[in-house]
């Protein structure tokens, strides 16, 4: 056959690139789909970076007022009477504002026949002097109860407590203090 021209089937193969086409598609479907949770990973990422920056900056400042707690804290002793004014405590320079709460004294060995005085005193000013008594009081024969509590306050430059026989025998007197350190 001369001078014919053949055809040649096409369908096949043009099935076939669709196919590829189809396939090519899907796989840059799937890339696209990649890079938009890629790029959610990473703001997702930089906002827990972003948290974790701010809990730390929230652990600090609890952690800062957690270690300016005051702790409560006491002391004590035994004073004996003797006629004179005798302190029972003194903070003489605190370090800083203090914050004295109580002192509280056993009366237990305190008769009828024995007065005291207590006084409570305060410094206002750096290095000077106690200035007359903030509080004093008289107890006359028996105390009700067995233990007086003095109530005390904030103070910056010192605080004393006194204590005073002014009739009786001379007796022992424990006491302790409760303060905020």
């Amino acid at each position: 056959m001369a001078g014919s021209i053949s055809t040649v089937d096409l369908s096949g193969i043009v099935t076939g690139i669709a196919a590829v086409k189809t396939v090519v598609d899907a796989v840059e479907a799937i890339a696209a789909l990649n890079a938009v949770a890629i790029s959610l990973v990473d703001t997702k990422v930089d906002a827990l970076a972003v948290d974790l920056a701010l809990a730390r900056v929230d652990i600090t400042a609890i952690r800062a007022n957690t270690d300016a707690l005051a702790v409560l804290t006491e002391s004590g002793g035994t004073v004996t009477t003797d006629g004179g004014e005798q302190n029972v405590y003194v903070e003489e320079t605190p370090a800083g504002v203090f914050r004295p709460i109580c002192v509280k004294i056993k009366t237990a060995a305190h008769t009828a026949a024995e007065t005291i005085v207590i006084r409570e005193y305060y410094r206002i000013a750096s290095g000077g002097a106690y200035g007359d008594p903030a509080d004093e009081v008289e107890f006359a024969g028996l105390i009700e109860g067995d233990e007086i509590t003095i109530d005390l306050a904030p103070n910056r430059y010192g605080v004393k407590v006194t204590i005073q026989k002014t009739a009786g025998a001379n007796r022992a007197y424990p006491w302790e203090v409760v303060y905020e350190s």
